[in-house]
């Protein structure tokens, strides 16, 4: 089967029909059943990335999705090694290809809901999970761009024990999906994750972030001391020897004080 799914892979190649036929290449030979009508095929994949993080296969990107890996190098270390994630229920704001969910599933979490504002986001996401047998306990949900804040799309219910992103670190303007990777217009995102968070985490929850801008850093400790919200940076590295923009990210801690009356909204 697999000579044969090469044959189809190569005469594509050839004929110039690789964009979505890739897809469907990456489907018959790793097993995975090519009439799946609920997988998009129609995108251009990008690239294929092995991850040592990943079990079981590797991580597709399709085009107009953001990919950087080295963004969340100490992120993935905590769920792996650290239990950070093990019979728990996650939240990932902005999933991108799907990574950190995948590296959640993989590693004991309970669920993850993972967002994205960018379609094509989504679709990659749910493609990769499928490719990696991690779909069971995965759930997509699309962002409207009408409506961006970070639990926008959360009924007003739920709430989680554990909270990721690796959210866009510059204000800037939005012109097509991808550009939602890197601005946060107004810092619209930043803002309106520290404010919903005392009620989207639940008691002794963790919410963890990886920035990797030194500006965008201080304005999210300046915005989290006045909202009353901890505020802890998990690594050796200090923000005055770095330069404005760098890799690996920086991850941070969040921590609200207690829901109470006056604060929840």
């Amino acid at each position: 089967m697999l000579r044969h799914a090469y044959s189809f892979f190569w005469f594509a190649v050839a004929t110039n029909w690789i964009a979505p036929v890739f897809i469907a290449f990456v489907l018959i030979a790793t097993g995975c059943r090519p009439n799946r009508t609920d997988l998009d095929t129609d995108h251009v994949v990008r690239q294929v990335w092995e991850m040592d993080d990943v079990a079981f296969g590797d991580i597709v990107q399709f085009e107009n999705v953001f990919w950087e890996p080295d963004d969340t190098i100490s992120l993935r270390r905590m769920i792996i090694d650290d239990n950070l994630v093990n019979g728990r229920d996650v939240l990932e704001i902005g999933t991108g290809t799907g990574l950190l969910a995948i590296v959640c599933l993989q590693n004991g979490a309970d669920s993850v809901l993972a967002t994205d504002v960018n379609p094509a986001a989504i679709a990659n996401a749910k493609y990769n999970a499928a490719m990696l047998e991690t779909e069971k306990n995965l759930q997509l949900r699309l962002v409207p761009k009408s409506s961006q804040g970070a639990f926008d799309v959360l009924r007003s219910d739920e709430a989680f024990d554990v909270i990721l992103s690796n959210p866009p670190w510059e204000d800037g303007t939005i012109h097509e999906d991808l550009d939602h990777a890197f601005y946060d217009p107004g810092f619209a995102l930043m803002d309106s994750l520290l404010q919903g968070l005392p009620k989207r985490l639940r008691p002794g929850g963790r919410c963890l972030v990886v920035y990797g801008n030194v500006s965008a850093i201080k304005r999210l400790r300046e915005q989290s001391t006045a909202r009353g919200i901890g505020f802890k940076i998990l690594d050796e590295r200090s923000l005055d020897d770095l330069e404005e923009n760098f890799l690996p990210g920086m991850l941070i801690e969040l921590t609200p004080k207690p829901l109470d009356a006056e604060t929840d909204r």
